[in-house]
C-alpha cells in the first residue's frame, strides 16, 4: 500500500504514479490491439505489482482527480481476476448524493468509468449508478474529436468486457491509429499480427467450407440454414489464438452440426420422426441407423461421422475421454429439443423459472462450452475440468446460458411467434405476470445484467479452472453480445456481412 508519510516524498509519489499510469495505458493498448496473447505472463506480473501498490495512487476526488486512470486501473485488475474494491467510486458523488457536475466535462474519464462499471459484481450498487450516469452523459455529450466520438459510439454498443476480442481489436486498431500519442512500433506490430492471423483463419475457413460443401447441405438438409461462415465466426469469437487451431476445427464442426439439428427439430421432422431420432442419439450407435425413417438418416449418419472423426483425431495424440463428455451433452440437448416440441404441440407456456431451467440446455451454452474444451488437450482440459463444465449448478455456465437464451429471445421473439415455435422468455413473462412486452423485455435485460455479474464473480481469483478454460465460457457470452446485438444476426446473416468482411477478407493497410 502506498502511503504519504515522511519516508516517501511527493516527487517520489508523482514519479511512481506517472510510471504506473504509463504501464496501465500500455497494457490496455496491448490487450485492445489484440496482441496480449503474446505477453500473458508479463501482463499478469505487471498487474500483480499494480495491485500490490493499492488504490491510493489514483484518487477520484480532490484537486488531483484522475478518474481516467483510477477507472482504468480498476477495470484492468478486475478483468484479470484481482480483487479490487469499487468503494473508491463513491467519492464521485457530492453531498446530496448526485454525481459531481465537474465529471461531465471529463470525457476520457467518463468513458473509462463506463468501461469499468461493466465489470461489476453483484451488490456493487455504486457501479450500477456510475454506469447509468456515464451512459446518459456520454450519449448527450457533444464530443468534438471525431476519433473519440467513434470510440464512444462503439463502446455504447459493445463495451470492452462484453465484446468479442477480435471484433474489439479490429475496431481499436483504427481508433489507436488516429491517436496522435500512439506507439508506432506497437501499432505496426498489431497490424502485422492481425494480418498474419487473418491469413491462418482464412485457411481454416476454407477447410471448414470444403467440409460443409461435401455434406451437400442444399440437397441433404434443404430445410436448414446455410451458416457455416457464421458458425466459424462464433468459434473464432471463443478462441482465435494459433495454439487453439485443433480445438477450433473440432468445435466448428460440432456447432455446424447443432445448427442443422436445431432446424431439424424446429422446422422439419414430425414429432414421431424426431422422437425416433432422439432415441437413436441416446444410443450413439451406427446400428440404430436402420431403425430411422429415411428423412432422419442423413442427420444421424452425420452425427456419428463427426464424433467418430473427432475421436480418431484425439487418439493420435492422447486420451479420448473428452469425446464422451461431448456426446453426453448432445444427448441432453436432443432430449430437451424433444421436450420443447411437446410443449409447443400442447400450446403450453411455462413460467419463466421453468423456462430458464429448461433453456439452460437448449441455449446450447453447456454443450458448446463442453465441446470447446475437447480439442484443448488433456493436460489442460482434464477430467476435472469436464466435470466442472457439465455440472448444472455451475454458476458461470448457468450465467452464460441465461445470456445466450434471454438475449436471443429478446431480439427474435417477434419473428419466432409468427411461425410455429415454443414460447419465448418474453411470452412466458407476459403470460405469467400479465405484463406488456416492454415490461418483459426490461425485466429480461435486468436478468442478463445479473448474469454478467455472476460471470465477473466467477472470473475472480482463484478461478475454478485455468483461465485458459474459463475464458472460453466468458467468450461464448461475449459472442452473444455481438451476434444478437439488436437482431438475430445468425438467422439474418446479412447483418454480419460487413463485420465478417472486416475480420476475414479485408487486410489492414500498413
Amino acid at each position: 500500500m502506498v502511503t504519504t508519510d515522511e519516508s516517501i516524498d511527493d516527487s517520489s509519489i508523482n514519479e511512481l504514479k506517472s510510471r504506473t499510469a504509463e504501464k496501465l495505458r500500455l497494457i490496455d493498448a496491448i490487450q485492445q490491439l489484440g496482441v496480449g496473447y503474446h505477453f500473458e505472463a508479463e501482463i499478469e506480473q505487471a498487474l500483480e505489482k499494480v495491485h500490490a501498490l493499492g488504490d491510493k495512487l489514483f484518487i477520484v476526488d480532490g484537486d488531483n482527480n484522475d478518474l481516467y486512470h483510477a477507472a482504468l486501473r480498476f477495470r484492468l485488475l478486475r478483468q484479470q481476476g484481482f480483487h479490487v474494491s469499487s468503494d473508491g467510486f463513491k467519492t464521485l458523488k457530492d453531498g446530496e448524493g448526485r454525481f459531481k457536475a465537474s465529471l461531465e466535462s471529463d470525457e476520457q474519464g467518463l468513458l473509462s468509468l463506463y468501461e469499468a462499471a461493466h465489470v461489476a459484481l453483484n451488490g456493487e450498487g455504486i457501479l450500477d449508478e456510475a454506469l447509468a450516469f456515464a451512459t446518459k452523459t456520454l450519449k448527450s455529450h457533444k464530443i468534438c474529436s471525431p476519433a473519440f466520438q467513434k470510440q464512444v459510439q462503439f463502446a455504447l454498443r459493445l463495451p470492452i468486457w462484453k465484446c468479442v476480442p477480435r471484433s474489439l481489436t479490429r475496431h481499436y486498431i483504427d481508433i489507436y491509429s488516429e491517436d496522435a500519442s500512439h506507439n508506432q512500433k506497437l501499432l505496426v506490430f498489431a497490424k502485422l499480427d492481425f494480418n498474419m492471423l487473418q491469413s491462418d483463419h482464412r485457411k481454416e475457413l476454407n477447410e471448414v467450407t470444403r467440409w460443409w460443401k461435401s455434406l451437400n447441405v442444399a440437397v441433404n438438409f434443404r430445410h436448414a440454414r446455410d451458416r457455416v461462415v457464421e458458425c466459424y465466426y462464433w468459434i473464432y469469437a471463443v478462441y482465435f489464438e494459433p495454439k487453439y487451431h485443433l480445438a477450433r476445427m473440432i468445435i466448428v464442426k460440432i456447432i455446424s452440426l447443432l445448427s442443422l439439428l436445431d432446424d431439424t427439430y424446429d422446422n422439419f421432422g414430425t414429432h414421431d420422426e424426431v422422437e425416433i431420432l432422439t432415441a437413436a442419439i441416446q444410443r450413439f450407435d451406427v446400428s440404430a441407423l436402420e431403425e430411422l425413417p429415411e428423412t432422419m438418416k442423413n442427420m444421424y449418419r452425420l452425427i456419428i461421422n463427426v464424433y467418430d472423426e473427432i475421436e480418431t483425431k484425439l487418439a493420435e495424440t492422447g486420451p479420448t475421454f473428452a469425446v464422451d463428455y461431448a456426446k453426453e451433452e448432445l444427448k441432453k440437448l436432443c432430449r430437451s429439443h424433444l421436450t420443447e416440441i411437446q410443449w409447443r404441440s400442447k400450446g403450453n407456456a411455462p413460467t419463466l423459472e421453468e423456462y430458464k431451467a429448461f433453456a439452460y440446455i437448449t441455449s446450447c451454452c453447456p454443450i458448446l462450452c463442453t465441446s470447446a474444451f475437447v480439442g484443448m488437450g488433456a493436460e489442460i482440459a482434464t477430467r476435472e475440468a469436464f466435470e466442472w463444465v457439465i455440472n448444472e449448478s455451475n454458476k458461470m455456465v448457468r450465467a452464460g446460458s441465461i445470456i445466450f437464451r434471454l438475449q436471443n429471445d429478446i431480439v427474435s421473439h417477434k419473428f419466432e411467434r409468427n411461425r410455429k415455435h415454443a414460447a419465448s422468455a418474453v411470452e412466458c413473462y407476459v403470460k405469467e405476470h400479465m405484463a406488456s412486452e416492454d415490461e418483459a423485455v426490461e425485466f429480461l435485460w435486468t436478468e442478463i445484467s445479473k448474469a454478467w455479474k455472476d460471470i465477473a464473480e466467477a472470473c475472480q481469483k482463484p478461478t475454478p479452472l485455468l483461465v485458459a478454460l474459463t475464458d472460453r465460457v466468458l467468450n461464448f457470452a461475449r459472442s452473444i453480445s455481438v451476434i444478437y446485438e439488436k437482431e438475430d444476426g445468425y438467422t439474418n446473416s446479412y447483418l454480419l456481412k460487413a463485420h465478417l468482411s472486416s475480420l476475414f477478407v479485408d487486410l489492414i493497410p500498413l
